[in-house]
């Protein structure tokens, strides 16, 4: 099988089947029984993801053309446009000619070369700063626009698209265990130095984790939010911590960085894919006091012998946070799955009051920017819930100097005793 129709079988089962990216490059070279250098996945994950980051302005340009195209022939014309325009990966003959045998579109070729300049494909009779403008300059959905326009007003929502296009700076975690920030900036001039000592910039032009110092553990992929996060609660770690997970998040990353590996922790997971990362993840961080359980929230009750002081709450989200690391992420993540997500976050909430102590604290953290699943929630619970207050709220973004997607609410239970 060649290299393009690798990229082909890829997106099928991407687009027609709903399979992860991940798993279908996977699939996809297993089942051709051959062995393949890191060069050939390389050009089949480089063409495959420039198609579905740019899907929805190769869907526009497409279905003007070609109205009542079948799904297959515009996954073949988007891998034209893509090689075209932005990749550049393969020979443009070679690819075409598969393009038009395949889909049996005789002008195919001259529609994928009718586009010249990447940067005006978006047509002209589209208002430019429309809603329908940003949903294809920045691969987004048009109803998480309008959604994200309604949650952060128009400067905010214009500044949260670019981030996830363009990143000027990636903000790494230093492993004060093995190694202070100065010495980091020392060694290694493709690190900066951050306000926060416990992080360092990566400028350079490659992938940090080709860096030694990644190699080493010395620098850590952990979002700042969390560290600020923490920052806001001073956690004795012998009064009590439980955590109630949905999803992958970098909190325990955060909370060894900063407790050591051996304080106690019962960690709930609210899926079994969860699971399994925690479970790898207590091998790597070697935390031999993590007690990890898959439960469902309503069952939370029965992991916890007794009452916590901090009581951490990620519930199933949005976890827009994705965007960035998953080109695929909004060919799963649907309008309509916003309602069942709110759903479950107002159950784990709840859940969690029945496991934290007089004068603990609920600690609700969401890696996503959608106000019905952040304030939204935080205000009804507290509506409904008179012996709880407020502490503190923050929705970071990923172009403040936390570079992180994260919201946190920090709820106080009164002390019946006072």
């Amino acid at each position: 099988m060649r290299d393009f129709e690798h990229v082909f079988n890829v997106l099928n089962k991407v687009i027609l089947e709903e399979m992860p990216f991940h798993i279908a490059i996977k699939s996809s070279l297993k089942a051709d029984k051959k062995d393949r250098d890191a060069s050939f996945k390389q050009s089949i994950s480089s063409l495959s993801g420039c198609v579905l980051r740019h899907y929805y302005v190769f869907e526009e340009l497409i279905n003007r053309k070609y109205p009542e195209i079948e799904k297959k022939n515009f996954i073949l014309l988007s891998m034209g446009l893509a090689n075209h325009l932005f990749a550049k990966r393969y020979d443009e003959d070679k690819l075409i000619s598969f393009i038009v045998s395949e889909s049996g579109i005789k002008d195919a070729k001259e529609f994928i070369l009718s586009f010249e300049d990447p940067k005006n494909i978006i047509p002209e009779d589209i208002e430019p700063e429309s809603r329908k403008y940003f949903s294809l300059r920045y691969n987004l959905p048009l109803w998480v626009v309008k959604m994200w326009e309604r949650n952060c007003g128009p400067i905010l929502s214009k500044k949260l698209y670019y981030s996830f296009s363009k990143s000027k700076h990636t903000l790494l975690r230093v492993n004060k265990e093995l190694v202070v920030a100065k010495h980091l900036l020392e060694d290694y001039p493709e690190l900066s130095e951050n306000e926060n000592d416990n992080f360092v910039y990566y400028h350079g032009t490659g992938n940090y984790k080709t860096l030694q110092c990644f190699k080493n553990k010395e620098i850590l992929p952990i979002p700042a939010g969390y560290n600020f996060l923490l920052s806001k609660l001073e956690i004795d770690s012998f009064r009590g911590i439980a955590i109630y997970s949905a999803c992958n998040n970098s909190l325990i990353n955060e909370l060894v960085q900063q407790l050591g590996s051996d304080f106690k922790v019962d960690y709930m997971c609210g899926s079994q894919k969860h699971f399994f990362e925690m479970r790898q993840k207590k091998n790597e961080l070697k935390t031999s006091n993590l007690s990890l359980y898959e439960i469902q929230s309503e069952g939370m009750k029965t992991c916890v012998s007794k009452p916590v002081h901090y009581m951490f709450v990620c519930p199933s989200n949005s976890n827009f946070n994705e965007l960035r690391d998953k080109p695929d992420y909004f060919l799963r993540c649907k309008q309509e799955q916003l309602d069942t997500f709110i759903q479950e976050e107002k159950k784990a909430l709840l859940a969690a009051t029945e496991l934290v102590e007089d004068g603990g604290n609920i600690i609700y953290f969401v890696p996503t920017v959608c106000r019905n699943e952040t304030r939204s929630i935080i205000n009804a619970f507290l509506n409904e819930h008179k012996g709880y207050t407020l502490v503190e709220e923050k929705q970071l973004f990923p172009f403040d100097k936390y570079q992180s997607m994260l919201y946190f609410a920090i709820l106080r239970k009164e002390d019946q005793h006072d």
